[in-house]
């Protein structure tokens, strides 16, 4: 509309001087004649300029602009422009550009921005060749905890990354802040996510194995990115990741944001690193029952153009009595942020785990082959690496290149209690990936991405459940998306592809019987199944506080590689349609009030089938099934400061029905939690902090790792259905070092409650420690 309007004005002021060039050559022409007739001449000369000048005064030009960090070169989103002396004015959109409309003449625009230096400039309309006004603002030199900007019909704030979400996406995001991890006293990625709505967390004895879902949706979990790049096979890592070094955690509910990696259906968890602009630097050292000890060494800095942050975790435990679970694991990450010009950027970052981890043993009436077994991971590495450089063209244009390579090798023991022998294996694997992404402004209001991404993941012995055969496989996959906006409409739509080729695969049984695991023959040079993934997106701003959302995502979901049924076949893919609609409200007295409603239908769905198997060396094997399934409820969701009393809140909460196809009808999923509770109170003044965390899971059953001889006697085995609390406080001192001193209960009320059966959380534990920050 913009173009067609400036076409427009641009072909009226040609007309206009075609007219006053037409009544030029005609005043010469009348000029002799005119001198006989003095009147005649004046009354044309009056005529013309009634005609042209009214013309001429009222032509208006659309400027085009963009607002940048000078230290970053990220754009200002939300920045007010303002026309001095006038009324005019506009606010920057998701990429930091901007329009206005204005007669010729010279004007003062003045551009301010929360955080920012205030700046003004001087332009003269019309400018020559239509060029692109770009401005850069100077941050200011003082410490926020965080900004809400708030301008003409733009509420969100949003990722301004080339993987960026959609704007309609963002009122089904949470973002869980470094200020709220250190609040809520979380070690790990998995800690930080406790209280996400419709979160839920499955632990089976912490240092085996904790699933993040949200609203039930699991097989497959969602995926993880760190700093924008997409990670593969992370779940392994999640619960052994330190929390310490993250800047903050998004959690993408709505599952419509397909840029960010291949599983778009099921959410994605993306971590951001700390980039400090200033040297920094802190030290946490905290210890509890059962040797729980957490210490953690921070620094970073901004020196010229690069920016830099190392961070090095310990943590660990001597475990359950009588139950295991024994833990030393040491975190060391480290990241740079490169400005090689205002238009180049590159970022790096590298993390390294290693430990040992003793699982927790699981108690009665857990499966009597699993009670007969202590497993442990000793040692434990994981290695990860990424680089991005990002390439800001002209126009808001960005072209970013992906590229990370992990590697992981666990040492897995397994001592047979009655047999009295130990069987050992290697649980190493390795994945590297490229990725290249490319956005663009189609007009003033439309922008376009594309992208395409490879990944190739090797197992070469097997992992634990199939050792001894190995996996290589290829993945690759493109995307389109495109998000246009109209007025106080914004609209967005995707659609991503994924296929492969697996060059061998010998994980669980393909064909034939489940019991015979290790004489199937391995897949090899065989191309993988195809998926796909689409996504449309509808936000509308209806005030400055208000917006209304909708979201759809469907497509398929390809099994994960290794699942196996009871027939030992591969199970089919699954189809699925989400749909998301809901209001958020956001202002500078309500941080965020979201209702949202949600359907999901799942054709085939994976889903563990309750039964099991034992492969030749003694390992246990899940098996899977394809069930229709489909899920629906409304999640509220709120954030709210109370400066009266040096306080904040927030609290949140889903129902869901979760229902299953059996015998040809639907029944309720009795897996699944139909309700999920969260609510904090954080109290902070005169170098005081309190801080009270509350989470209910609705009770489910699953018969999982359970005796079949006690699901027969007393039915299907009861989870959920608890209360946990937990409660920190402490005293700051003020001064050149902040410090802080602090004391932690974990399960203040003791809850034994169990999310995966046979394992229950050890009840209360109380730490002490202190932080120090420069």
């Amino acid at each position: 509309m913009a173009e067609r309007y400036y076409w427009f004005r641009t072909r009226q002021k040609q007309q206009i001087m075609q007219i006053e060039s037409s009544l030029c050559v005609r005043a010469n022409f009348y000029n002799s004649i005119l001198m006989k007739n003095c009147f005649l001449f004046i009354s044309a000369t009056i005529l013309a300029c009634f005609i042209v000048i009214p013309s001429y005064s009222q032509q208006l030009y659309t400027i085009r602009g963009n607002v940048f960090n000078e230290e970053n070169n990220e754009p200002v989103i939300n920045a007010n422009i303002v026309v001095v002396k006038t009324k005019i004015g506009t606010s920057t959109n998701e990429g930091g550009d901007f329009e206005l409309s204005l007669r010729s003449g010279e004007y003062k625009i003045k551009i301010t921005s929360v955080g920012f230096s205030t700046k003004e400039i001087k332009i003269n309309i019309p400018l020559e060749n239509n060029e692109l006004v770009e401005i850069g603002l100077q941050p200011k030199k003082q410490e926020i905890e965080s900004v809400d900007v708030y301008g003409n019909f733009i509420l969100q704030e949003r990722d301004t990354a080339i993987n960026m979400v959609p704007l309609s996406v963002l009122p089904a995001i949470t973002k869980v802040s470094a200020v709220d991890i250190e609040k809520q006293g979380a070690v790990t990625l998995t800690d930080a996510l406790k209280y996400v709505p419709g979160g839920w967390t499955e632990t089976r004895g912490r240092k085996s194995k904790q699933f993040f879902s949200v609203r039930g949706q699991k097989y497959p979990y969602p995926d993880y990115s760190i700093d924008g790049v997409w990670q593969k096979e992370f779940e392994e890592t999640a619960y052994a990741l330190s929390a310490f070094d993250i800047e903050s955690v998004e959690i993408i509910r709505s599952s419509n944001a397909l840029v960010k990696g291949l599983s778009g259906l099921t959410g994605v968890i993306e971590v951001k690193t700390r980039k400090p602009k200033r040297e920094t630097a802190s030290l946490l050292t905290k210890y509890g029952e059962s040797n729980n000890y957490v210490a953690n060494l921070q620094y970073g800095n901004k020196i010229n153009d690069i920016s830099f942050n190392t961070a090095l975790a310990f943590f660990g435990t001597t475990g359950i009595p009588d139950r295991g679970g024994k833990e030393r694991v040491t975190n060391f990450h480290g990241n740079m942020n490169w400005e090689i010009s205002r238009r180049m950027t590159l970022v790096t970052g590298v993390t390294a785990i290693t430990g040992m981890r003793e699982f927790i043993g699981i108690i009665e009436p857990g499966s009597p082959k699993i009670l007969n077994r202590e497993e442990k991971f000793d040692p434990l590495h994981t290695w990860i690496t990424y680089a991005k450089l990002n390439y800001r063209g002209n126009k808001g244009t960005q072209t970013e290149l992906q590229t990370n390579f992990s590697f992981r090798d666990a040492n897995y023991e397994n001592y047979n209690i009655q047999q009295e022998t130990t069987t050992t294996h290697h649980d190493k694997d390795w994945e590297y990936g490229f990725n290249l992404l490319h956005s663009r402004f189609i007009g003033h209001s439309n922008t376009f991405s594309i992208g395409t991404l490879y990944s190739h993941w090797v197992a070469p012995d097997g992992k634990r459940y199939y050792a001894g055969r190995r996996c290589d496989v290829n993945t690759w996959s493109g995307v389109i998306a495109d998000e246009q906006k109209f007025g106080r409409i914004l609209l967005d739509a995707g659609f991503r592809l994924i296929g492969g080729y697996i060059n061998e695969w010998g994980g669980f049984g393909i064909e034939g019987s489940a019991a015979g695991f290790q004489d199937v023959p391995s897949i090899t040079n065989e191309s993988a199944p195809i998926e796909w993934q689409s996504a449309f997106g509808l936000n509308v701003v209806q005030s400055p506080v208000s917006s209304i959302h909708y979201n759809f995502s469907g497509g398929t979901v390809a099994p994960r590689k290794g699942s196996v049924t009871a027939q030992g076949t591969t199970p089919q893919n699954e189809g699925r349609m989400q749909h998301n609609l809901g209001l958020r409200i956001k202002s500078q007295n309500i941080e965020e009030i979201t209702i949202s409603t949600f359907f999901t239908q799942r054709k085939n769905a994976l889903d563990l089938s309750g039964e099991t198997a034992f492969s030749e060396n003694d390992i246990i094997v899940e098996l899977y099934e394809n069930k229709d399934k489909r899920s629906y409820g409304i999640e509220l969701a709120a954030q709210m400061n109370i400066p009266i009393i040096h306080s904040s809140v927030f609290g949140n909460t889903t129902f869901m029905k979760n229902e299953k196809v059996s015998d040809n009808k639907m029944v309720d999923d009795k897996k699944l939690p139909n309700v999920i509770l969260n609510g904090g109170f954080m109290y902070e003044h005169s170098g005081v902090d309190a801080n009270l965390f509350i989470h209910y899971t609705g009770p489910y059953f699953n018969n999982r790792f359970v005796d079949p001889k006690w699901t027969n006697e007393n039915g299907d085995y009861p989870l959920g259905d608890f209360v946990k609390v937990d409660f920190n406080c402490g005293y700051t001192f003020s001064g050149k070092i902040k410090t802080r001193i602090f004391m932690e209960v974990k399960n203040l009320l003791n809850k034994k409650y169990e999310t995966v059966a046979g394992y229950p959380d050890q009840g209360r534990l109380f730490l002490m420690g202190v932080k120090l920050d420069y």
